[in-house]
């Protein structure tokens, strides 16, 4: 081992020891809610303590609006934009319908979506009365091609999750923006299930708009969600709902006869305040995830994922995930008819994964702070449903 991988795999057990669940239990399900990391944790309940003895002290500008704007820098830096271009909002779906209502302005006739598209980003399109192409990709080889081919001149935007929810394939951003782009339209990325696991440059990428939220990867709490939308696209983009927060004046400097300026930035976007105890604790998961260095966490991940795929398939398993590396992140599914068990059963061993409804699907969401003992504890009980024949289907890529 170098130099360098002992210093990473040092780093990576550092991390993991910051998070107490972990010392009982083997958390896989980082997908839906990641669990509290200590300096996640003590941001949450010194806000909390300041509120409970000095109300006062929590509700000054600097608390208030200057944690805002912290949140937003290294929202922004983690993802390769500019503080000015970062909203913050209550979860991903309302920054999904504050997205599409301003995408929805600029001329165009539909948008395109596949079954990536995570509901929350698709049915505004709906809503507002927008034509939507939709494209079932699912089990297709390269799916950025498909809909990459269904672009057209009349097409305002494409709207895709980075990572699909229910198999864990993952689009080309960049084969999905430069189509989008020769024809003039608008890529809109659903981030909930990349944003926090594997750098991101929405730059590089050609992302226009992107929306995640923190409770997730980026190892912060519910109530805080995120909206990027590029400076291109803010120039012309419309003043929707106003509050407060989103003026161009100082604070309480509201005059009450006429409207005063709205900020040319993202944060027009914001009404209100958010939820303050939230704001230092989102930012706490994202400092610990750039302390750790999101390659390393992206590439041990991986790993894990990679591990796990292969365990599930000598058990039998119906892996849906693309084995190869560059078509997955850190979500994998396989399909099962007795999923609930497969849940119950994890559960009562300490271990944490979860279940796609009626779909009969198990996810399985390995973080960078997880070990490869946490795959074993997970495949330990998968044995007890393993097929008969032991031959799992593989999945493509």
């Amino acid at each position: 081992m170098t130099d360098e991988s002992k210093t990473m795999a040092g780093d990576l057990r550092s991390f993991r020891d910051m998070f107490p669940a972990l010392r009982t239990r083997a958390y896989l399900f980082s997908g839906a809610m990641a669990p509290a990391a200590t300096p996640v944790r003590s941001a949450w309940d010194t806000w909390t303590e300041a509120w409970s003895g000095d109300p006062n002290s929590v509700m000054t500008e600097e608390a208030m609006l200057g944690e805002m704007a912290a949140l937003r820098q290294a929202f922004a830096g983690l993802i390769g934009a500019s503080a000015s271009e970062i909203a913050l909002t209550d979860n991903t779906s309302r920054a999904a319908n504050i997205a599409v209502r301003l995408l929805a302005a600029r001329s165009g006739g539909h948008v395109v979506v596949d079954d990536t598209s995570y509901p929350s980003s698709v049915y505004p399109w709906y809503a507002i009365g927008r034509k939507v192409r939709y494209l079932p990709t699912d089990g297709m080889d390269d799916p950025s091609a498909a809909v990459a081919e269904a672009i057209d001149a009349d097409t305002l935007a494409v709207c895709v999750s980075h990572v699909a929810p229910q198999s864990g394939r993952r689009h080309d951003l960049g084969v999905l923006s430069q189509a989008a782009h020769e024809h003039g339209a608008a890529l809109m990325v659903d981030a909930a299930q990349t944003a926090g696991i594997m750098p991101l440059d929405v730059m590089a990428q050609g992302v226009d708009v992107l929306v995640t939220t923190s409770m997730k990867w980026l190892l912060g709490p519910p109530g805080i969600g995120y909206l990027y939308v590029s400076q291109e696209l803010l120039g012309s983009a419309p003043v929707l709902d106003v509050g407060y927060i989103g003026l161009d004046v100082a604070l309480g400097d509201w005059p009450a006869a006429s409207l005063p300026p709205v900020t040319p930035h993202a944060r027009r976007y914001e009404l209100g305040l958010p939820a303050l105890p939230g704001l230092t604790a989102a930012r706490a998961g994202i400092e610990l995830l750039s302390s750790v260095g999101l390659d390393s966490i992206y590439d041990r991940a991986g790993h894990l994922a990679g591990l796990c795929i292969d365990g599930l398939l000598e058990l039998g398993q119906h892996v849906v995930t693309p084995q190869d590396p560059a078509k997955r992140a850190a979500v994998l599914v396989f399909l099962h008819d007795q999923s609930q068990a497969i849940f119950a059963a994890c559960r009562e061993k300490g271990v944490d994964v979860g279940t796609l409804g009626p779909k009969g699907g198990i996810r399985v969401d390995p973080h960078g702070f997880n070990n490869e003992e946490d795959i074993d504890r997970f495949l330990l009980c998968c044995r007890q449903f393993a097929p008969g024949d032991g031959a799992g289907t593989r999945p493509a890529g």
